[in-house]
């Protein structure tokens, strides 16, 4: 679906949600009625003063508007397909092939796999979830973690993964991530995410657009530098 398609849809959403009437948003914006009803049929884009008005009016910060619904249980998947192409990987690089997967099916298909959304740190973008679910999985003995030297390393204790959720594109996609990254060290992969428009966009602890992931040249979504 068409990025200004889903925000038209969201402010409708929004919009029907706080009981408000399409007339009395456009007197928020200063707009017409006619002219408001082109926002929500995707015929005008929005501004960001007119975002920022959204988002006071509907009580939510600007970058919900671009928030895609979430599926932990399809994240999970994720995570166990990874370590199935992998077998054993560092902590660190598992959490940024995770986003590497997500941000590439947005690239490529304007929807992430999961939709959890991921938070800028110092070692690169990690999905808000990650330390919960890696926690909870090691607390069920569905993965084992062993130091090695100053890193994590995490590998699978269970062969009962479900993949579901997955399409076979989504699993392809993965699968040529895992096969690009899994000889790199951990250091190429964390400055490969801190070279992309996303990582840059955005200060350390801010929540990281899917969309910021258009912006970046085809050759610099996914693949490792030669």
């Amino acid at each position: 679906m068409d990025q200004k398609i889903k925000l038209a849809n969201q402010i409708i959403k929004l919009r029907e949600q706080s009981g408000l009437t399409q007339e009395s948003v456009a007197n928020k914006l200063g707009l017409s009625r006619q002219r408001y009803i082109a926002i929500e049929k995707a015929d005008r884009d929005l501004n960001i003063e007119e975002l920022e008005i959204l988002s006071t009016l509907f009580g939510i910060s600007i970058i919900d508007f671009f928030n895609e619904p979430r599926n932990n249980q399809k994240f999970v998947q994720m995570y166990f397909y990874i370590l199935k192409q992998i077998g054993k990987v560092q902590k660190t690089k598992l959490a940024k092939l995770l986003y590497l997967a997500d941000f590439r099916n947005f690239y490529e298909e304007l929807e992430p796999m999961s939709g959890v959304r991921y938070i800028r740190r110092e070692y690169g973008p990690v999905a808000d979830i990650f330390f919960e679910i890696t926690e909870d999985l090691f607390d069920r003995g569905k993965i084992s973690i062993e130091p090695f030297n100053d890193a994590l390393m995490i590998s699978s204790t269970t062969n009962d993964i479900e993949d579901n959720l997955l399409s076979n594109d989504e699993k392809m996609r993965i699968k040529d991530i895992c096969k690009l990254w899994k000889d790199k060290r951990v250091g190429e992969i964390v400055n490969f995410t801190h070279q992309q428009k996303p990582w840059k966009a955005c200060l350390d602890g801010e929540y990281i657009p899917y969309t910021l992931i258009i912006q970046e040249d085809p050759a610099n979504v996914y693949k490792p530098i030669a």
